[in-house]
């Protein structure tokens, strides 16, 4: 009985592995459809990046905003534990923006997406279709004059919001300059590049 458990345990992986099955050919046609009918092509949509552990998985996943919910696009299950790198993003972004290239785009994440590289990739690779809100860590440097001091240095005002225009953030050459809102909320400050 064991025996045939575990055969059919291994036909059903087998069949889950098909290449006809793979998120791209399976799943983007349905997303697609769904797109095409809740969103019209001048609407911009809003991209939604996150990583979450659920178990003992660790998944990057990519969603769309409609309706305060968040719609899954596409997914990668990581083969490790903790935050994603620069290369599993692009895997996770790449194809998202491929099958949505008609409609303009607005991404948005959480501080494991701080990486002024993934600023860059997207604002170098993806002008005037892309745009990008990713919220910044306390200890990212800002160029202040001539010298860099941290987001956590930067005077604002309990409830209030500052944008900074073209400022260069960190202290890495070639990456450009981003706009910056730096916003105080009680005792925390939340940064936001773009």
């Amino acid at each position: 009985m064991q025996i045939q458990s575990e055969s059919k345990r291994k036909h059903i992986q087998r069949f889950l592995t098909l290449k006809e099955l793979s998120l791209p050919i399976f799943w983007f046609p349905l997303v697609r459809i769904m797109v095409e009918e809740v969103f019209s092509f001048t609407s911009e949509l809003i991209l939604i990046i996150d990583r979450t552990q659920w178990q003992n998985t660790n998944i990057l996943m990519i969603s769309v905003a409609w309706k305060k919910r968040a719609l899954p696009i596409y997914w990668k299950i990581l083969d490790h534990k903790g935050a994603s790198n620069l290369i599993e993003q692009q895997a996770v972004i790449r194809p998202v923006l491929r099958l949505l290239k008609r409609y303009k785009i607005m991404i948005t994440a959480d501080r494991e997406f701080h990486s002024i590289f993934l600023s860059h990739w997207l604002k170098k690779s993806h002008k005037n279709q892309v745009y990008f809100v990713l919220r910044q860590r306390k200890s990212t440097s800002i160029k202040q004059g001539k010298k860099y001091c941290q987001l956590s240095e930067f005077k604002v005002k309990f409830g209030t919001a500052k944008l900074l225009l073209n400022q260069k953030i960190t202290k890495i050459n070639k990456v450009g300059t981003y706009n910056l809102l730096v916003y105080k909320k009680q005792k925390d400050i939340d940064n936001y590049v773009s």
